[in-house]
């Protein structure tokens, strides 16, 4: 009738109620339940529960609350209950009449990532691991926030894997990825090409490792600028650097994932 939701008048036992499916997954914070207009058939109160999908179990996100005429209800902080990424809500009203409006306001939830999709991020058979076991995550920013911390808790020796799951800088590959972070040294001079060839001679020999680096906006001359600064370091703190380099490519790896969602 008109704009909104209204329903007839109940003359038993029951109340109403409708299901919406929402456009993405995602954690709902604050709800308006608007029932601007309706100043006579407005319900005594509503209720609104949610679930993750067709046939899950529901989670009371919003219990049986009171409303009035006429009224936008803004409902938010320590009335909204923590629940799971939600892909549909049950909006309930006690026992009928009109809402003009239901707005739902959150954050969209991260999708489900394969250990597969983890791996091409970081080569880390553990960090995937871990990852895979911290799943789901309740919003993107939970995800790329745990991926840091699971990063840092890890050694050495898992450092170390995803390291060598990186081709050198300055070298042709065939992994479309690493070639497009590393576009900058596609024109590059051969005397360039030829200085970072030979500080990742020098830097594996002094550190057991390949040379790690962001290469994502530099160019050339500032990776090789990078790497000759970095090759009078103690083993130890170079370590921590490389991994520091590592956090940067996973993350910037796991924002393009989700950009792709």
């Amino acid at each position: 009738m008109s704009e909104g939701w209204e329903t007839r008048r109940r003359r038993g036992p029951g109340h109403d109620w409708a299901i919406l499916r929402l456009g993405a997954a995602g954690v709902i914070d604050r709800v308006e339940v608007d029932t601007s207009y309706f100043k006579g058939n407005y319900p005594d109160s509503c209720l609104i529960e949610t679930c993750d999908a067709e046939g899950a179990p529901l989670e009371i996100l919003l219990p049986q609350i009171k409303l009035q005429a006429h009224t936008r209800h803004i409902f938010g902080g320590g009335e909204i209950r923590s629940t799971g990424p939600a892909s549909f809500v049950r909006f309930s009203i006690f026992p009928d009449g009109g809402v003009s409006r239901l707005r739902l306001y959150g954050r969209r939830a991260a999708p489900p990532i394969s250990e597969h999709e983890l791996l091409a991020c970081c080569g880390s058979r553990e960090w995937a691991r871990r990852m895979m076991e911290s799943q789901p995550f309740r919003t993107a920013g939970q995800l790329l926030e745990t991926a840091d911390r699971v990063w840092w808790e890890l050694g050495p020796k898992d450092w170390l894997e995803a390291f060598a799951a990186h081709p050198r800088i300055g070298e042709r590959t065939a992994d479309a990825q690493a070639g497009q972070e590393q576009s900058g040294v596609e024109n590059a001079e051969a005397e360039t090409l030829a200085k970072i060839a030979a500080g990742n001679r020098l830097y594996e020999e002094r550190f057991g490792h390949i040379y790690i680096v962001c290469a994502t906006g530099k160019s050339a001359a500032q990776m090789l600028s990078i790497l000759e600064s970095r090759l009078g370091a103690d083993a130890d703190t170079e370590l921590r650097v490389a991994a520091g380099e590592q956090r940067q490519i996973t993350r910037l790896r796991l924002e393009k994932w989700l950009e792709r969602q």
